[in-house]
């Protein structure tokens, strides 16, 4: 455990103090953070941003307000240290979090099948992929991250021995991560996916399915009735949606090799199946992201790829429902038909 945090500080230093942002670095003080993302689909994203505050506030006790170091102020001129390093301080805390929930969940006994090997390359893959897509700073996508991984180490560990507990939890949760971003409904998609794996399309899986749904839904239809922007400003990046740009190009070969990685190392044909109906269950996010997101921030594909990880290991022979047997079963019914014609 103490390497992982070591892991996760060490890579936090180096992406914030190692490297200059200069991608979305116009948001380095609270006054321009503000005038940013208290507008468009960025003003329901409230969580992390109160946190971010607080810590900023935390901060303020001990450092007084004043101007960043030059590398800073060559992307935004009232660059606020003091604020930047709230968000180094935030994003950092839900990194370490994060890592400890990835270590959490390779040591479930009987429910994800790795080497010892497989699981120390696991426990230092995502904290260093996590740091490479945070050239784009942001203070919900970490924290995002930990309540996905939360909800599936949750979910593995409790479901099977105290059912609706375990789904009364991950209700609130799914709540919660819903406050802090809308991309909570790919936790929806990833359990949505057990679920019918573990107990088949049964009244169980219907229902515990059911009410994670509602509850992401009813969080994200209340956050947009009840905050309304006055200015009703639109926060629109020209490359969003333009998939010819050099840049959106790269991200694209980035969502084509974490979306390949998972496959490549899954335990057997059922985790390849398991993925697909993940991505499947995913694609309004995926449509979503294709047709209004810059795929250059790559950081919008890492939420998919952590659960794909995942569920590339997990062993399904307790599962009611196996869509590859299910798939060879159909095919089998199939040829049987055609033989007789």
């Amino acid at each position: 455990m103490m390497a992982v945090v070591c892991l996760s500080l060490v890579v936090s230093k180096i992406v914030y103090f190692g490297f200059t942002p200069n991608y979305a670095a116009d948001i380095f003080s609270r006054q321009a953070f503000k005038s940013r993302l208290d507008h468009d689909v960025y003003q329901y994203r409230i969580l992390s941003k109160h946190l971010l505050f607080a810590v900023d506030d935390w901060l303020a006790k001990d450092m007084p307000e004043k101007g960043a170091e030059a590398r800073l102020m060559v992307n935004m001129r009232g660059a606020s240290e003091r604020f930047y390093l709230a968000l180094y301080d935030l994003n950092t805390l839900f990194l370490i979090l994060t890592s400890i929930m990835v270590v959490l969940l390779v040591h479930l006994t009987g429910e994800l099948q790795l080497s010892d090997a497989e699981k120390w390359l696991i426990i230092f893959l995502v904290p260093l992929v996590i740091g490479i897509s945070e050239f784009t700073v942001a203070c919900y996508d970490v924290s995002g991250y930990f309540f996905q991984l939360l909800i599936l180490y949750i979910f593995l560990r409790w479901n099977r021995r105290h059912y609706w507990i375990c789904l009364s939890s991950l209700a609130l949760l799914t709540i919660l991560s819903t406050i802090n971003r809308e991309s909570s409904a790919l936790s929806v998609a990833m359990i949505a996916v057990l679920l019918f794996s573990n107990y088949g399309f049964k009244r169980t899986a219907l229902l515990g399915t059911g009410l994670l749904a509602v509850c992401f839904l009813a969080t994200y239809i209340s956050l947009r009735y009840l905050i309304v922007d006055p200015t009703h400003l639109r926060i629109w990046n020209i490359q969003a949606g333009d998939l010819l740009l050099d840049t959106n190009i790269v991200g694209l070969l980035f969502w084509a090799l974490f979306f390949m990685l998972p496959f490549a190392i899954a335990r057997d044909t059922d985790n390849r199946w398991l993925i697909g109906a993940f991505f499947l269950c995913s694609l309004p996010y995926i449509v979503t992201c294709l047709k209004d997101g810059v795929l250059w921030e790559v950081r919008l594909h890492i939420p998919l790829f952590l659960a794909a990880l995942f569920l590339s290991r997990i062993g399904p022979a307790g599962f009611a429902f196996r869509i590859n047997a299910t798939v060879e079963k159909w095919l089998k019914a199939i040829g049987s038909r055609v033989a007789r014609v």
